[in-house]
């Protein structure tokens, strides 16, 4: 069973099933009069015969039939369980039926009201009903017409009277059968629609959860002043890009130190020194892509992580932002602000992020011992004017 969709309990569906079961036996009985009232004696069939045979003897037993349906329902229901209460419940609304039609035989088409348990059961989510009340119902017409069920022998001359009065009890039989199946499809869609809010609540709250965990989770990877990823994540991400890397998924790796931050601490304090990291993180951030990592590698080193970019490309991004930040200013700081740089593309067989950084590190401690504000890349060959040329060698040669 989908438990996202509502169905009426067995229970709520039989309770109504009998209450229309008595509406119906009240209209028979009432239906029975008048046909009696229209009944014109015949020799093989006086009027008191017809009442006894015809009116107060199908009558009775409808009844008691209905009060046993009630009596089960009510009493030994749940002794019985559902199952067993319904498919007894199914049975004896035959057998109810079953009198009106074998009493009424001489009706062509009184047959039909068979078909009213069949439809009902269509209610019930298990199948098992709706195939028991088929086989009940294919069963009682076929004891009736082959004879295995009495029916009434004597067939009364049926008058246009006679089919009106029948008719208009099946309509209203139907009208009352259609209320009730009425007030079944307003119970599913309110139970539907308080299903969908319950669980449209339950999403949210999901939902919310998810956002709070996601966002605990984002703030736990990610340095509290500046916003950039943390150590550690700068780590985890490095491995899972170096497992992508190929010779068609270029990645470059940048270092990046603050010249003489310490200095500046020393000389402006260190709200001031806290300024110059922003306005440099300020610069990373509008010269890398979303795509790419930045992170807070330490104090005052950061790490970038390009995606996508060839050493050149990532040359060029990492001069970009050596420029950008010489040429920054923070208020209550005199002096030029520089960052030293060090670089280099990952190869495919670069797999370990620890080795790799301590070869970028390198090109990095190059760049300050070579005089700072400038970028190096690993493997680079040092010219006769002490400067890094910009041909790249393994870091072999």
């Amino acid at each position: 069973m989908n438990k996202n969709i509502a169905y009426v309990s067995i229970t709520e569906w039989n309770q109504k099933v009998m209450r229309w079961i008595w509406i119906s036996i009240g209209l028979v009985i009432f239906i029975q009069l008048l046909l009696y009232l229209f009944y014109q004696p015949v020799p093989e069939c006086s009027k008191r015969e017809y009442l006894d045979i015809f009116v107060l003897r199908p009558s009775i037993m409808i009844v008691m039939y209905a009060g046993c349906m009630e009596l089960i329902f009510r009493f030994f229901g749940e002794a019985l369980g559902e199952y067993v209460t319904t498919i007894l419940f199914l049975l004896i609304q035959f057998l109810l039926l079953g009198t009106v039609v074998a009493v009424h035989s001489s009706v062509p088409f009184m047959c039909m009201i068979l078909t009213y348990p069949v439809i009902f059961a269509n209610v019930y989510r298990e199948k098992i009903f709706r195939y028991a009340a088929l086989i009940i119902c294919i069963l009682v017409y076929a004891g009736i017409r082959y004879g295995v069920i009495p029916s009434t022998e004597f067939y009364p001359d049926n008058s246009r009277e006679v089919y009106l009065v029948i008719f208009v009890g099946f309509t209203i039989a139907a009208f009352s059968f259609s209320k009730v199946l009425t007030s079944v499809v307003v119970n599913f869609e309110k139970e539907n629609q308080k299903i969908y809010e319950e669980n449209k609540k339950v999403h949210e709250e999901n939902q919310k959860i998810y956002e709070e965990k996601e966002k605990i989770l984002e703030i736990s990877q990610r340095d509290s002043m500046t916003g950039l990823y943390n150590h550690k994540i700068f780590y985890d991400k490095l491995e899972e890009y170096l497992q992508l890397c190929s010779e068609e998924y270029h990645l470059s790796l940048i270092i990046i130190d603050i010249d003489n931050f310490k200095r500046i601490n020393d000389t402006f304090g260190h709200a001031m020194g806290d300024n110059v990291i922003l306005k440099i993180v300020s610069v990373i951030r509008n010269n890398v892509d979303d795509k790419d990592i930045a992170a807070r590698y330490g104090g005052e080193e950061f790490g970038l992580i390009l995606v996508g970019k060839t050493e050149m490309e990532a040359y060029n991004v990492a001069e970009r932002i050596r420029r950008e930040v010489e040429a920054a200013s923070v208020e209550g700081v005199t002096g030029n602000i520089t960052i030293s740089l060090g670089m280099l593309e990952v190869k495919p067989g670069d797999k370990n992020g620890i080795l790799l950084f301590k070869e970028v590190d390198s090109a990095l401690y190059e760049a300050k011992r070579t005089g700072k504000n400038k970028t190096v890349c690993r493997g680079w060959r040092k010219g006769d004017d002490n400067e890094y040329s910009y041909q790249n060698f393994s870091s072999s040669q």
